[in-house]
């Protein structure tokens, strides 16, 4: 057997299972959090058993959010008990270079980024969007799901508000308003609800509006006419407006998010939350990797011969860093006008470049 494959199974079984003792300690604690503040939230409508399950619901969204710190942690934990039982200085002495342990590290890390992915792209959207729509329910005590405030959508010389949902998927308490080619108001239109019927061959979609009354405005006269139904199409995506409306951009998937920034962009709105919501996503594997590879250049080198205890307190304070560097990245791309990838790729390309100097150092 390759003595270098027995070295990959062990530093990768010995990572992951210290980063699932990290996961496990971290969900655990922001759960707690989580649902002490979900009951001081609605004392009155908002039960124990209700905020609990919302909890439980979001914490594929926290476990994906948090795992490349769980990673870091649990990288600089194994790797830090390795040296501290002088396993990896037997290592070096038998001919094992830095770069092969760095390629050692990458498979559970790697393992760990293609979960995440997983998690993040199916498994968090949906739960995430579950968790909302019964927050919604049990704090509206309604049949149906009302957004926040409810959802403005334009498309052309229309703009259309939206109060509600239900969970088939159809619009509730629509209002339309329609301009003229001199963004004058020309045509009103409300109804009880909107049902989608389907895609057009031309990739136009059809709705109905039922139950409702139309006014125009035609030469300063004003005719309103009802309706029992009406045909509308509309470019209109229904997973718009469907239960994803309900969640921030940082909690949607990749394929949601992109959706969204197409239809922003079409409208010619602002997409800049959406563009790096997309990019955090798309970049988060390169940020797992180079914390993991940070790790060990601590380990090589300042960090070699300390505690377990200030090894953890290093990796919560160089996890905050990393994270206060990435939030404060954020607006700065708005303000200066930075290119999304560029605004997200920094923190991650200077993780990259001490991890990097630190492990040349240590070789």
């Amino acid at each position: 057997m390759n003595p270098l494959s027995r070295i990959d199974r062990y530093l990768c079984r010995s990572t992951l299972t210290a980063a699932a003792a990290v996961l496990l300690a971290l969900l655990g604690l922001i759960a707690s959090f989580a649902l002490v503040e979900e009951l001081a939230e609605e004392q009155s409508a908002y039960g124990l058993a209700a905020a609990a399950w919302y909890v439980f619901l979001t914490l594929p969204r926290r476990a994906y959010e948090i795992l490349p710190y769980v990673l870091f942690l649990g990288a600089l934990i194994s790797l830090g008990r390795l040296a501290a039982q002088s396993e990896l200085v037997a290592l070096r002495a038998a001919g094992v270079s830095v770069r092969r342990l760095a390629g050692a590290l990458a498979w559970p890390v790697g393992l760990a980024s293609l979960a995440g992915m997983g998690v993040g792209e199916w498994g968090a959207p949906a739960t995430e969007a579950l968790a909302e729509t019964h927050k919604a329910r049990i704090l509206r005590d309604s049949r149906h799901v009302e957004l926040k405030g409810g959802y403005w959508y334009r498309e052309g010389p229309l703009y259309m508000h939206v109060q509600a949902l239900d969970g088939g998927g159809d619009l509730l308490g629509v209002r339309q308003y329609w301009l003229n080619e001199d963004s004058g108001l020309q045509l009103i239109r409300q109804a009880q609800r909107a049902e989608y019927q389907g895609a057009n061959p031309n990739g136009g979609r059809r709705w109905l509006l039922r139950n409702g009354a139309q006014t125009q405005l035609i030469d300063a006269q004003v005719k309103v006419d009802a309706f029992g139904q009406l045909a509308w199409t509309s470019r209109l995506d229904p997973a718009l407006l469907s239960e994803r409306a309900l969640v921030d951009v940082g909690k949607l998937s990749l394929l949601d998010l992109r959706r969204q920034i197409r239809y922003l962009e079409r409208e010619g709105l602002d997409a800049d939350g959406q563009r790096l919501a997309f990019w955090s996503k798309c970049l988060q594997p390169a940020a797992i990797l180079g914390l993991a590879m940070l790790a060990l250049a601590f380990v090589l080198g300042p960090l070699r011969e300390v505690g377990v205890g200030v090894r953890v307190s290093v990796g919560v304070i160089v996890g905050l860093c990393f994270k206060y560097l990435q939030d404060l990245f954020a607006p700065m791309s708005a303000v200066y006008e930075l290119p999304a990838p560029l605004a997200v790729g920094l923190p991650i390309a200077l993780c990259w470049a001490v991890a990097l100097w630190g492990i040349r150092r240590a070789a």
